[in-house]
C-alpha cells in the first residue's frame, strides 16, 4: 500500500480520490475510507498534510440488465 498526503490547506475526499484513481466513482472514495479508519471523523474536508494510505484500485463492477419483456 502506499500514501498520499493531502496537499493545501484541506481538501475533499471526492477530489483527492479522483487525484490518485483519476476518478472518484466505482467505490474508490469508499475504498480510502475502508484503508483509512477515522477518516470520516474529519467531515466533508480532509485537513491538508493528512498521510491517508492508498490500496489497489477496486475492481470495476460490472452491471447486468435485466429486461423482462425480452
Amino acid at each position: 500500500m502506499t500514501s498520499y498526503t493531502v496537499p493545501g490547506v484541506e481538501e475533499r475526499l471526492d477530489r483527492i480520490a479522483r487525484a490518485i484513481y483519476g476518478s472518484e466513482r466505482g467505490g474508490t472514495v469508499e475504498a480510502l475510507l475502508e484503508a483509512n479508519p477515522g477518516l470520516a471523523a474529519h467531515g466533508p474536508f480532509v485537513p491538508g498534510g493528512t498521510v491517508i494510505e492508498v490500496p489497489p484500485a477496486p475492481e470495476p463492477v460490472v452491471a447486468t440488465v435485466v429486461r423482462p419483456w425480452e
